[in-house]
Parts: structure tokens; sequence; C-alpha cells
């Protein structure tokens, strides 16, 4: 009997779907085991920033708060910690606010746009930005909880000021300017940075805290936090049935 085989055009097609099935195969493979190497990275560089977050944290609470410049700026790697391939640097800031008087030129419109830079640049970002208006669209400071304040106080301009205008406009920049000292000597904005490789892929990871110093903000209260408030109730005593009875009186109200 005579056998048949396979000709050469069929060994040919077999050949190509074979490699074009490989191809699909070998390139989902790559891209599942990058995924689990790029997890697997994450979640340590994540531990590792966690971990400096807290050292970062201990240094700037012994050293304290200075005027002087604690970041690290030279890049450093997790050698102790085991992982010398992801390195970190970290800048520290002190959290800026706009002046009164800015204040003042953004609820007359003037500086709406120096507003958006300064609350960006190095400050608390969108987190004052809905409190001062971050809509800055017309009337948007002024619509804010803060500009509302002030225009309450008739410190928008354009208009005669009367005495109780005067001492509220003068009550709330003496307490603004005291908010501003409160976030200079007790509060810091972290950035930390972190990059690794990832298959030789480059990737980073940005994180950032806010660190507060409470003994700092109860120096520049002078000592106002950290007072007991004061017991302000009242106790009367009924002889013929011998119950007593306390009521709590408002604070600086004269006491029975």
């Amino acid at each position: 009997m005579r056998q048949r085989g396979f000709t050469l055009l069929e060994v040919m097609l077999a050949l190509a779907l074979l490699g074009l099935a490989l191809v699909v195969l070998i390139k989902s493979t790559a891209g599942n085991i990058f995924s689990t190497e790029e997890a697997h990275m994450m979640g340590v560089a994540t531990d590792l920033a966690r971990g400096k977050m807290y050292d970062i944290e201990e240094v700037l609470l012994k050293d304290g708060f200075t005027d002087t410049d604690q970041s690290q700026t030279s890049e450093k790697c997790f050698d102790e910690e085991g992982w010398p391939t992801i390195c970190y640097t970290y800048k520290v800031e002190e959290p800026k606010m706009p002046s009164f008087d800015e204040l003042q030129d953004m609820a007359k419109g003037q500086a709406k746009a120096a507003m958006g830079s300064a609350m960006g640049s190095g400050g608390f970002g969108s987190g004052f930005g809905s409190g001062f208006g971050s809509d800055m669209g017309p009337g948007g400071f002024e619509n804010s909880a803060l500009g509302g304040m002030m225009g309450m106080m008739g410190m928008f301009g354009g208009g005669k000021q009367d005495i109780t205008a005067a001492q509220g406009g003068s009550l709330i920049q003496g307490q603004y300017s005291m908010f501003q000292e409160i976030l200079k000597v007790s509060v810091r904005k972290v950035t930390l940075s972190v990059k690794w490789k990832v298959l030789g892929k480059d990737r980073d990871m940005k994180v950032v805290a806010f660190f507060t110093d409470a003994a700092a903000m109860d120096k520049v209260l002078s000592g106002m936090g950290s007072q007991e408030l004061p017991d302000t109730s009242t106790t009367t005593t009924n002889t013929k049935t011998n119950n007593t009875k306390t009521t709590p009186t408002k604070p600086g109200a004269p006491t029975k």
C-alpha cells in the first residue's frame, strides 16, 4: 500500500500557526511576570516608605521643628533593610499660607491667580482651597467661609466702615496672624520620594505627611492648650430629703 504524508506547504502552515501561538503565550506570560513583580515591589516600597516616615517623624520630634533645612536631598538607598535597589529622598517644608494683605486683595478680586500658586506650592494645597474658596471664579473667595466673614466685617473695601466692622477686621487679622505663627512652629509637611526598578523599568512613588508638635503649638498659645477646663457646676443640698443635686452653670456665671 502507498502511504501518504504531509506536504511541505502543510508543514510550513503548521509551523507558522505554532509560532504565532507561542508568541502570544510568551507575551502573556511575560506580562503576568511583570505585573506580579511590579505588585511585589510596590508592596515592598510602600512598607519601606511607611517605616521611613516613622523614622523622619521621630527625628523631627527629637530635634524640633527648626528654621534650617531638615531635608534629605541626596539619594539614599535602603541598604540596611536589605533593599539596595530601592532609594529615597525627602523634603521637609514649612506650610505656607497667604498673608492677610493677600487675603484682602483676593477679596477685592485682585489676586486670584496668585492665590492658586500660593496654595499649591509647599502648603496645604486643596485642604485650604475649599475653605478659602478654591473656585476662584467670580465671587469665589467672597462666597467661601473666610470670605463671607471678612465681608460681614466690611473688609472687602468699597464702602465706609463703622467702628464695629473695623474692630471685627482687627480681630480676624490678629487671629489669622496667630494661626500663621502656629503653623510655622508646630506643623511640617514631609514629601518622601521613593524610586526603584521593575525588570529594568523605572518606577517611583511620592508620599506626603503632615507632622505636628503639640508642645510648640501650646507654647504659641501661652499654655492655654494644656489648661484644664474649670469645674463650674454648683451643688445644692436639700436638708429635708437629704438629697444632693448638681446643676451645671455657664462659664463665667456667678455661683450660688
